[in-house]
């Protein structure tokens, strides 16, 4: 689907968000204010926004992440419906997500004030990146900080994290013992970052994501690692509950793949977990409305009826990775 066709499909994204930012969960395609909200999700909707040109959302999304900036740098997840802070600890993946967005809000073609409060944020935050050690923390800071003019930034996250991956056994070239949630993430940060940096994070990043291929992709259909279970080193894979995140991320990184390499395989795995979200997958299901809502999950019995936040924006990121390499 193109970029240009994606305007109509931002009206879940719209209907998800009130002056505050961006709800978590709904109910059915309604928003459910009291799942209150996260700076997970709103991170990853300046994301869409900045790529977009929605200033009125970015708008939103920024002033959501002024406010969960802690004095340490780091970012308050949790909030709820009365717009205060839950008691939260610190995620590493939140983290990750809000650098890379206010990256994305600051590179972008928003208006200058917007990319000023976003770097003004960034620069506040940016010295977190060193302090995060899991896998996906490092490839979603990654995937902001290679994008700034000065790639010294993302030079020693990238660096931390190639050694992560290098360090695996040749058997599971994988930095955990199970495979669990969102796992072309982790290569996908650092093949954005090897566009700045030595060639062997692409050779380190394109052999994590050929061992995520290899388990996720059956006979042409995406089957995403499901969460009742996960895939223990050595065990079986859980085909239950599938969550669009893994597969909207696999076409990132394909995509991302497919832009640096030229290898068609890339472009055809991209085809494939994009076809997942268009009934390609185990049950036939599609999983997209019209206005861009996309359901929770897909689950044994099919398609969860909720369509939450993580949901829409997994779809959205994937639009506009598979515009990028669609008719290539």
């Amino acid at each position: 689907m193109p970029t240009k066709t994606l305007a109509a499909q931002v009206r879940h994204l719209r209907r998800m968000t009130d002056s505050f930012g961006l709800i978590q969960f709904s109910r059915g395609s309604h928003p459910d204010p009291a799942s209150g909200y996260t700076a997970d999700d709103n991170a990853r909707a300046l994301v869409v926004a900045a790529r977009m040109g929605l200033e009125d959302l970015a708008r939103v999304y920024v002033s959501f992440l002024e406010g969960s900036l802690q004095p340490d740098g780091w970012f308050h997840n949790v909030w709820r419906q009365d717009r205060t802070p839950a008691p939260d600890g610190r995620s590493e993946d939140c983290q990750g997500r809000c650098l890379w967005a206010l990256a994305e809000a600051a590179c972008s073609g928003l208006p200058d004030g917007l990319r000023i409060r976003a770097t003004a944020l960034l620069d506040r935050a940016v010295g977190t990146a060193m302090q995060l050690r899991s896998p996906r923390g490092r490839a979603g800071a990654l995937l902001g900080l290679a994008r700034l003019p000065d790639p010294r930034r993302a030079a020693a996250v990238a660096e931390a994290l190639y050694r992560q991956l290098e360090a695996t056994d040749p058997d599971w070239p994988w930095p955990e013992d199970v495979l669990t949630y969102e796992l072309a993430r982790v290569p996908h940060g650092l093949l954005r970052a090897s566009r700045v940096g030595p060639h062997r994070w692409q050779l380190a990043a394109l052999r994590t994501l050929d061992f995520v291929l290899a388990r996720v992709i059956e006979d042409g259909v995406v089957v995403p690692v499901g969460n009742r279970g996960w895939y223990p080193r050595g065990g079986r894979k859980a085909r239950w509950d599938q969550q669009p995140v893994d597969p909207g991320a696999l076409v990132e990184a394909c995509a991302e793949a497919y832009l640096l390499t030229g290898q068609p395989r890339y472009r055809e795995a991209a085809r494939a977990a994009w076809g997942w979200f268009w009934g390609r997958n185990l049950k036939g299901a599609v999983l997209v409305d019209g206005d861009g809502a996309c359901r929770d999950g897909l689950g044994e019995a099919g398609p969860s009826d909720n369509r939450g936040a993580e949901a829409c924006l997994s779809y959205l990121l994937a639009a506009l990775a598979w515009s990028e390499v669609e008719g290539r």
